[in-house]
């Protein structure tokens, strides 16, 4: 069938209407069987709905396993037949029904000077959808030979001032490090873009500083170079600054697991790993907030009673359950 004329993609113009519809959100996605159920009320059953066969057992008795059997097969087999027109046209009027429908919802959004979404849709969007179907009718004409293979040097040639100049705009972030990030690698940017920020899931947050081990023939010979010339360089400090990067034992050495998790709960950080880690993220934690946890002094709550421990927690927005100990921990945290 060769069609005259395009009318509008379903999936852009439901995008455009509401981008809350992802999966990832609240929204059942853009497919057309989601789109249909969701603006028509008009569900489309799945073709294993439809022609499923139960799979046989070896007894000769229908399994629970459902089978489709291949389009071929549906479009033939008289079993199938009047299944697969109806099938088909309510594929089609379901279609069509849902782009008439995504316009009016279109021309009722406002877009700017008088104009509406779809007035949008038809200006900047419909011609790319009209080209992407023209592409699936005709083909696409690849020359292999010369333009790819020139496409493909100068793709290379792209990619490479691309990540020159993301490691610039790292490098001034956070110094010689950013010169070592693989932009290719999502855990590394993700701790570099989003260190500190809430899951949207889970709320806990994300460390705000990791640790990556990486190959040395990954890292930059200019990275390298500049880490030589960082680590050639301890004796402009002085040596109390020397004395300052050996860690003095904090509160968070006498905590059990127990209550280092407790607190990263409390804090909103991740709870799981070992004591360690545990350790680590809370102090990067308080240093990040601008809390050294370094300057806690115990020895100021010791001597306090209990209600007054009770007291300085309310008075600060603090839980005042649990134990002693607890309540102690929870004041020289917001000391």
């Amino acid at each position: 069938i060769d069609v005259k004329g395009f009318g509008g993609d379903t999936m852009h113009m439901a995008r455009l209407q509401d981008t809350s519809r992802a999966k990832y959100g609240a929204g059942m996605g853009y497919g057309l069987e989601a789109l249909t159920n969701s603006i028509l009320e008009r569900r489309k059953k799945p073709m294993k709905e439809i022609f499923g066969v139960p799979r046989l057992r070896k007894d000769g008795t229908p399994g629970s396993l459902v089978d489709v059997p291949p389009v071929e097969v549906l479009q033939r087999d008289p079993r199938f037949r009047v299944q697969w027109i109806i099938y088909s046209a309510y594929d089609a009027e379901g279609t069509w029904l849902l782009r008439e429908e995504l316009q009016y919802m279109l021309e009722d959004m406002p877009w700017f000077d008088g104009q509406n979404l779809y007035d949008y849709y038809q200006l900047h969007m419909r011609n790319f959808g009209k080209v992407l179907t023209d592409m699936e009718r005709r083909g696409i004409r690849v020359d292999a030979k010369d333009y790819l293979a020139g496409v493909e040097v100068q793709a290379r040639e792209d990619r490479k001032g691309h990540v020159e100049a993301f490691h610039k705009w790292a490098f001034e972030m956070i110094g010689v490090d950013g010169l070592a990030i693989n932009p290719a690698s999502s855990t590394q940017l993700c701790a570099f873009l989003f260190g500190g920020a809430a899951n949207l899931k889970t709320k806990v947050r994300t460390e705000t500083t990791r640790v990556f081990k990486v190959a040395r023939d990954e890292i930059p010979d200019k990275a390298m170079a500049l880490y030589r010339e960082r680590d050639a360089q301890p004796n402009e400090q002085s040596s109390d600054a020397l004395d300052s990067d050996e860690r003095q034992p904090d509160e968070f050495d006498s905590m059990k697991a127990a209550q280092l998790k407790a607190l990263c709960k409390e804090y909103g950080l991740k709870v799981s790993g070992k004591k360690a880690e545990l350790q680590e993220r809370l102090r990067g934690h308080f240093l990040a907030v601008g809390q050294d946890s370094n300057e806690m002094q115990q020895d100021d709550f010791e001597e306090l009673p209990t209600d007054e421990l009770k007291q300085i927690c309310v008075t600060r927005g603090l839980s005042p359950d649990g134990t002693r100990k607890a309540l102690q921990t929870r004041c020289l945290l917001r000391s």
